[in-house]
């Protein structure tokens, strides 16, 4: 019984029990320190997916937009004051105006097009952070950067994934990137770009790493480290 209480921290932590699962947990949960540690570890983690969400735009928002510019009435074009000169006939107004508002349609496409993308890419990568801080088998790992700041892991060895998020760490320029690795007795694997701080990141292919690690690289990333680790945290077995 308590092994099936113990395998409930992850779903706790992102409330996915339901009201009698969460009762009999709490009422666990005042007696196990163990897991009371899991908890606030994986909440510390949680807390920060918020920056990762990202809302696709109102739909009807293009609609809204041409509708204003096609209420929107060109000026008359002035009449020269030199007589027998002629301005831009009518024609050419309407040419114009058409076209700007072609070149504006297109331009509102893109931008909805590429906001329905980055929506999607966030949202399946929420999808990805939840499932690793609900496994019955996540564990929190949790360290100090030698820049200051922390850095959290959640670990599920069954999906071989884990949530990285820094905090407190310095924003770096941007000609930089923290980038994370997986560390073991293989060589370094890169496993992500940490490019804000406070937004999660999801490191797959964990195989025999014990350790991630953060370093400060250019801002496309290395292959390879090459400087010495901002943070190191031991993965939990």
């Amino acid at each position: 019984m308590k092994q099936e209480l113990h395998a409930l921290v992850g779903a706790y932590a992102v409330d996915a029990l339901d009201d009698i699962e969460r009762r009999r947990f709490e009422n666990h949960l005042a007696e196990c320190e163990s897991c009371a540690r899991e908890t606030r570890g994986l909440r510390e983690a949680a807390a920060h997916l918020g920056s990762a969400a990202a809302l696709p735009p109102p739909p009807r928002l293009r609609d809204k937009v041409m509708a204003d510019v096609a209420r929107v009435r060109p000026l008359p074009p002035r009449r020269s004051d030199v007589r027998g000169r002629r301005g831009p006939t009518p024609w050419l107004f309407t040419l114009a105006a058409a076209a700007c508002l072609m070149v504006v349609a297109g331009f509102l496409g893109v931008l909805t097009v590429r906001a329905q993308d980055r929506a999607e890419r966030a949202e399946a990568a929420n999808r990805q952070i939840i499932d690793v801080l609900a496994a019955p088998d996540a564990r929190p790992a949790s360290g100090r950067a030698s820049t200051g700041g922390t850095g959290t892991v959640v670990v599920s060895r069954a999906k071989g994934k884990a949530v990285v998020v820094l905090a407190g760490v310095p924003r770096l320029p941007g000609s930089q990137t923290y980038e994370l690795w997986l560390l073991g007795p293989s060589k370094p694997r890169p496993a992500g770009l940490l490019r804000e701080p406070g937004t999660p990141v999801i490191a797959t292919g964990l195989g025999d790493a014990t350790q991630v690690g953060v370093t400060v690289e250019p801002a496309g990333g290395s292959p390879r480290p090459t400087s010495v680790p901002v943070l190191t945290v031991a993965l939990p077995a």
